[in-house]
């Protein structure tokens, strides 16, 4: 969105600390002479208005002694030429005198004379807000405030002619004694021109305090720039040059307060930077002539340690073939030693002739099978895969165990088949497949400890396009630590082992299509568990290019 140059121009200068801090003192210095002005203003005009009533009862009782003499004699006509002079002056808006019966006798206009006052009105709602009236009137409640036709406020005062011992002592006319009150003079004065004196002094105050304002204002601007803003543009600068990379910028702030220091502080810090850069700088060219000698050096070590890796490959591929075909070999030699000795026997019945012949075909699988531990070897190697036909993987687990059977016996271990009755028919090269199967039974054997259990167990109706195959012991399981590398060519935790066997075993999973997951605990065993497709495709090159590249 687009802004118009005077909005980002605000917006700049609403991210500025300085122009904060000003307003942020322009505020409160507002806030503190308002309320100042505000005080003094109320007190002026309560002042004024408590003055304005004074006067008001000091004019009534000057009208009263004006008047005493000629009420005193019963001069009606110097009492009504008296209220008539006085009446005209322009702060007076009435004078009237009431009787006790509430009628006017006397007034600044004739006309009212005679009239009779409505009790309820404001001049006599303060004595007969009660019945009977009040004989005596508080100061307090004798003054009322009214508005005149012309808009302006007028004063209501109402004193009261209180009967007196030369009042009811007169000869002229006589007042009983027991009567307090003869009647009320009630007096208007005109509050336009002290309304008028409070407004204008009111604009006044407030004009010359806004002007206060706006020169302390200033004043306060003026310092803020000199002394806070324009330093901490300068910082602001500086650091900007410094993130820049110009290391020989220096902040031109002289000032003994906490921005001196600070400018004096960062001169200092870019002085140790620029000398820490060239340092590093000179160590660099330096590091990067090293690395240099360094990698013709390595380059020529490298090479020395590759002829050497391959000798060392070729010593651990043997070492790994061998230790392959040695179970089968096992078991050839064991049934070749059990039919010799049948043979050699004087009489051949046949019953031993059918034990020969069994083992002679034992003997020629097992020697079929060596021949494809050789041949699956070089199919991991090549990444090439092996023949895939349909398979009865019951028949393929049946035979791993028989060539392991012997070593489970010496052991004195237990060897459970867990196997689904449901359809274990399989598309795969079931000599892989069983080298998988021996391969982890070997292992679990080395786990184990003597007169443990070994559980082989299938799974073939969960899934019905993949089967399940799970090899689990109780042995001492494998470390957390060691568990995520136990599938690496060449790792192994013994010492005499190839660390070649598992390795094979993830890369004929592979081939397959498959996925292979070992879970285990300290102490507690181990649990492989193989998921492999019904129907395989032809298997794609998976193998391991290094252990390609040390076959060839």
């Amino acid at each position: 969105m687009r802004y118009p140059k005077i909005f980002k121009f605000v917006i700049r200068l609403t991210d500025s600390i300085g122009v904060k801090f000003f307003v942020l003192l322009t505020v409160l210095l507002m806030l503190s002479f308002g309320i100042v002005t505000y005080v003094n203003i109320y007190f002026f005009t309560t002042l004024f208005r408590e003055d304005i009533v004074s006067n008001a009862v000091q004019v009534s009782n000057v009208i009263k002694r004006a008047t005493y003499d000629s009420m005193l004699n019963n001069r009606r006509d110097d009492l009504t030429n008296t209220i008539l002079s006085i009446g005209k002056e322009d702060v007076f808006k009435g004078i009237r005198i009431y009787n006790k019966a509430g009628i006017i006798t006397f007034s600044d206009k004739p006309e009212d004379i005679g009239q009779v006052a409505d009790k309820r009105a404001e001049q006599c709602y303060v004595c007969h807000e009660e019945e009977p009236a009040k004989g005596i009137i508080p100061t307090k409640d004798r003054t009322r405030t009214l508005k005149s036709a012309e808009g302006f406020r007028i004063l209501g005062l109402i004193d009261p002619i209180e009967n007196e011992p030369a009042c009811y002592n007169a000869a002229c006319h006589a007042h009983s004694s027991k009567e307090k009150l003869l009647g009320i003079l009630d007096v208007k004065l005109s509050l336009e021109k002290g309304d008028q004196r409070i407004i204008e002094t009111r604009n006044k105050m407030i004009f010359y305090s806004a002007i206060l304002i706006l020169i302390t204002a200033l004043v306060k601007g003026w310092f803020i720039r000199k002394m806070i803003h324009a330093p901490i543009k300068k910082l602001n600068d500086a650091t900007r040059e410094v993130a820049n990379m110009n290391l020989d910028y220096k902040v031109a702030i002289h000032s003994r307060d906490e921005l001196g220091n600070l400018a004096a502080s960062f001169n200092k810090m870019t002085y140790q930077l620029k000398e820490a850069n060239e340092d590093i700088n000179n160590w660099s060219s330096q590091l990067e002539n090293r690395v240099k000698e360094k990698t013709i050096e390595l380059e020529k070590t490298q090479s020395r340690l590759i002829l050497v890796e391959k000798m060392a490959s070729m010593g651990e591929l043997s070492a790994m073939v061998a230790h392959e075909i040695n179970n089968p070999l096992s078991g050839i030699l064991s049934y070749a030693k059990v039919s010799s000795k049948y043979l050699n026997r004087g009489n051949i019945d046949s019953e031993i002739l059918e034990s020969v012949k069994q083992n002679l075909t034992f003997i020629g699988d097992e020697a079929k099978r060596c021949g494809s531990i050789v041949k699956n070897l070089m199919i991991f190697a090549r990444k090439t895969s092996g023949d895939l036909k349909e398979e009865h993987l019951n028949t393929i687990i049946d035979n791993s165990i028989r060539v392991i059977d012997h070593s489970v016996k010496m052991k004195e271990l237990t060897l459970v088949k867990e196997l689904d009755q449901g359809n274990d028919l399989i598309h795969c090269d079931a000599g892989g497949i069983q080298q998988i199967l021996v391969a982890l039974i070997v292992n679990s054997i080395e786990a184990a400890s003597r007169g443990g259990k070994i559980t082989i167990k299938t799974d073939y109706r969960t899934e019905k396009d993949r089967i399940w195959i799970m090899v689990t012991d109780e042995g001492k399981g494998i470390p957390a630590d060691v568990l995520p590398r136990i599938f690496e060519p060449l790792f192994s935790t013994k010492a005499k082992n190839t660390g070649l066997g598992l390795s094979m075993v993830y890369g004929i999973v592979e081939q397959h299509a498959g996925v292979i997951d070992v879970k285990s605990e300290v102490d507690r065993g181990t649990t492989f568990t193989i998921v492999l497709p019904r129907v395989s495709s032809k298997m794609e090159n998976q193998g391991r290019q290094t252990l390609s590249n040390l076959i060839r």
